[in-house]
């Protein structure tokens, strides 16, 4: 497959954005984050990267099909719900983080959501969660497509630490 064809498949671009929100999320473990310590604001960064890729999948995962097929939604891929329930990147994070993440607004300071980092483990959790419920329900065109998809993004050395990619659940 030619890396024109491959760009072109709906489901390349999912995987790729769910990799890289356990990417970041990988580079937030203790063992990595005391070697980004030693590299000045790495650790600051990886922390953003994360926090923005929540954000995004959020919308990914939650979000309806704007009926302009302007943004890649999990309901393509399956049928009927998602079937996961976000108990912690709620809405309520979500509107913090539009506003903490995307803008220098006035609202950073009158938030109800304390960003220190505290709660990044239950997010991450909840991701996978949701991972996991959209890779049990694809429907049946979209199996192998994300199959090889995941294939391919762990096979690549950027990658290969992220584990499966949830690769697993796919019935």
């Amino acid at each position: 497959m030619t890396t024109e064809e491959r760009r072109k498949r709906p489901e390349h671009h999912v995987v790729h954005d769910y990799a890289n929100l356990v990417s970041s999320w990988r580079l937030r473990e203790p063992h990595y984050v005391a070697q980004l310590m030693r590299i000045p604001t790495a650790n600051s960064h990886a922390w953003h990267a994360f926090q923005m890729n929540c954000r995004k999948m959020f919308e990914f995962f939650k979000y309806k099909p704007d009926g302009k097929g302007t943004y890649l939604r999990a309901a393509h891929f399956i049928d009927g719900e998602l079937g996961y329930t976000f108990i912690h990147w709620n809405d309520n994070v979500q509107e913090f983080m539009n506003a903490h993440l995307l803008h220098v607004g006035m609202d950073r300071m009158d938030n109800q959501v304390v960003n220190d980092g505290k709660n990044d483990e239950r997010y991450f959790e909840d991701f996978e969660g949701a991972w996991q419920a959209m890779m049990r329900g694809l429907k049946p065109q979209h199996r192998d497509l994300f199959r090889d998809e995941i294939d391919f993004r762990t096979r690549d050395a950027e990658f290969k630490f992220c584990g499966t990619l949830g690769k697993e659940f796919i019935l």
